[in-house]
């Protein structure tokens, strides 16, 4: 029999575009995988439903996250080769913990951005299919791909190296036939590897076109790491679905973004880039000597710019934050969301949709929203984050969490 819960005693953030949207009480009933009615009162007929008093918390979406590595453990530090080098099955129990800590923090949806152990997020993705572990939905991802001479791109490294595009054709190709939907490029340096600053730019369009193209054929899609204005009007261009960082903005990058209308996302990851610059990744050996180096100090201060310009021209932005650092924690996703607020002016539900309607039309799933026919994947919270925002964030606000149209996380404070 197909199991129906009937969430009643709270209320509800739709997140179906309103950006002046507050919660509002309402029920909430749903039918096997799906939202099957949100209206002020439902009528139930008695025993057809689970009844659940939320006593006054708020029921939204569960939450996204668009930059996503499911390989980093939880103790990750900053060292990648370590991780690729553990023993398959030590690592196969560092995945579960991540899968589960992303499900119990309210983030019900992944997009991958690259692995360190080539199955990673198939595998993974395959096992919570089954049931066998928690976790949230994921689009997967495989090993990171780098230009030959670019970041990344050294012989014997961790990332795949194309040399031009037939060979950056042929990855692709050999990826998605794995079951990769996601495919992560590097097209730009990272001031945090000196030899590599963040202008830098690798491959070019040819490269892209092919990328954007076979992974097309395959119904999988390309994003890439772009921090400088060259490589993310590059990226625009070309057809790429998710660019992550673009830190320098300049007009050719915006024109290039705002031609493709609401068919790109930028996902900035800009709560990484303000813990390091605010000293956060000092403890774990970037040292304040380095982040000058890095130039990340006047990286922070132009992506604060360019995000607010891209609100201003309506391109959308994707709530993922390059998690997993000792410094950028699992299970503190939705710090990202508050730095929107905090450093791009954004409102509370706008930065929220970010992570939830944002990431329906990204990957064309029903999800992100609290509506009939959605698939029932929910987040239950104490408070009202359009109020404070920080409720998503902090654990003793989280209540529960229904994924599939169960209840697949209860918080120990919310049972009584």
């Amino acid at each position: 029999m197909t199991q129906r819960l009937h969430l009643v005693g709270g209320s509800v953030l739709t997140c179906t575009g309103d950006r002046t949207e507050v919660p509002r009480p309402a029920e909430v009933l749903i039918d096997g995988e799906r939202i099957a009615e949100v209206a002020p009162t439902i009528d139930v007929a008695p025993g057809s439903a689970r009844t659940v008093d939320l006593r006054g918390a708020t029921v939204l979406p569960g939450l996204g996250d668009a930059h996503v590595h499911m390989s980093w453990p939880l103790d990750f530090v900053f060292d990648h080769d370590a991780v690729a080098a553990e023993d398959p099955a030590r690592h196969a129990l560092d995945l579960a913990g991540v899968a589960r800590t992303f499900l119990e923090s309210g983030y019900t949806f992944v997009i991958g951005a690259g692995v360190l152990q080539e199955r990673d997020d198939l595998v993974l993705d395959e096992m919570i299919r089954r049931g066998v572990v928690r976790g949230p939905r994921i689009i997967p991802s495989g090993p990171m791909v780098a230009e030959e001479g670019g970041l990344g791109g050294e012989p014997g490294g961790l990332m795949e190296v194309a040399t031009d595009a037939r060979s950056l054709r042929e990855i692709v190709a050999r990826q998605c036939d794995l079951g990769v939907k996601a495919l992560k490029l590097f097209i730009s340096g990272d001031g945090v590897v000196p030899a590599h600053p963040s202008e830098d730019v690798y491959m070019d369009d040819e490269m892209l076109d092919a990328a954007v193209a076979e992974a097309d054929r395959h119904g999988a899609f390309i994003t890439v790491h772009a921090r400088s204005a060259e490589s993310v009007a590059m990226a625009a261009r070309t057809g790429v679905r998710i660019i992550h960082h673009a830190c320098f903005l300049d007009d050719a990058a915006i024109a290039a973004l705002e031609a493709r209308g609401r068919d790109v996302w930028v996902c900035p990851g800009i709560h990484y880039l303000w813990a390091v610059v605010n000293g956060h990744a000092g403890p774990y050996g970037i040292d304040d000597a380095e982040v000058e180096a890095s130039g990340y100090p006047h990286e922070l201060d132009a992506q604060i710019d360019g995000l607010r310009e891209l609100a201003a021209v309506g391109v959308p932005l994707l709530s993922g934050g390059d998690f997993g650092h000792q410094w950028t924690r699992h299970g503190t996703y939705a710090a990202e969301l508050e730095r929107y607020v905090e450093l791009v002016d954004m409102q509370p539900i706008e930065a929220i949709h970010t992570a939830t309607r944002n990431m329906g039309a990204v990957s064309g799933l029903d999800i992100g929203e609290v509506r009939p026919g959605a698939l029932a994947d929910l987040f239950v919270v104490d408070g009202d984050p359009t109020a404070d925002v920080s409720v998503l964030r902090r654990p003793e606000c989280r209540r529960l969490v229904i994924k599939d149209g169960e209840v697949a996380h209860v918080h120990p404070a919310a049972i009584s």
